[in-house]
């Protein structure tokens, strides 16, 4: 082990940007793989790869998210093949074509995400944790229904106001920091 991976100011350095970019990496890997099991995993192979590689990237600050987007795309090459022989899975000139994509898309899904955060937070407390349990608690819509006094359907419609207006909201910002 060199110098630079017992460093802790460099240590310090690679989990402040693998933190800061974790999200897209994540998606990207998510594009090319079916299950969130699969995403784990590899996103896990991608950090080991990452810290063991940091000492070589030149320009840290701005290159490491699309660095570590390449090294996804090969791992979630190396894992392909190696799951191939259990499943069915796509040809590798196709899963090349989206990996291709996700690579341009990359810094994309950085902006998009950062306006969602944004947007987020402008909702009103109760509606921005409406929206969150509904896609990250994995609680049901017949529970949340339930617990706020609501039919399914009218809390489905809600739902759908409050993505809209999130969406709205996210173009308003990207726009604005283009």
């Amino acid at each position: 082990m060199d110098d630079s991976t017992t460093d802790p100011k460099n240590y310090e350095r690679f989990v402040q940007l693998l933190t800061r970019h974790e999200r897209g990496i994540r998606a990207y890997i998510r594009a090319g793989l079916p299950s969130s099991q699969d995403v784990a995993e590899v996103m896990q192979e991608v950090s080991l790869i990452a810290w063991r590689k940091f000492s070589d990237l030149e320009n840290p600050e701005t290159d490491f998210a699309r660095w570590a987007t390449v090294i996804a795309r090969y791992e979630i090459m190396k894992f392909r093949r190696m799951k191939a022989r259990d499943r069915l899975v796509l040809g590798e000139n196709i899963v090349e074509m989206i990996n291709a994509e996700g690579l341009e898309e990359a810094s994309g899904r950085e902006s998009q995400l950062s306006a969602l955060e944004t947007c987020l937070k402008k909702l009103p407390e109760e509606r921005r944790e409406l929206v969150l349990d509904a896609h990250v608690s994995g609680t049901s819509i017949t529970e949340m229904a339930t617990r706020i006094g609501k039919s399914r359907n009218a809390l489905y419609q809600l739902l759908w106001r409050i993505r809209q207006e999130l969406a709205e909201c996210v173009e308003r910002e990207e726009a604005r920091l283009t």
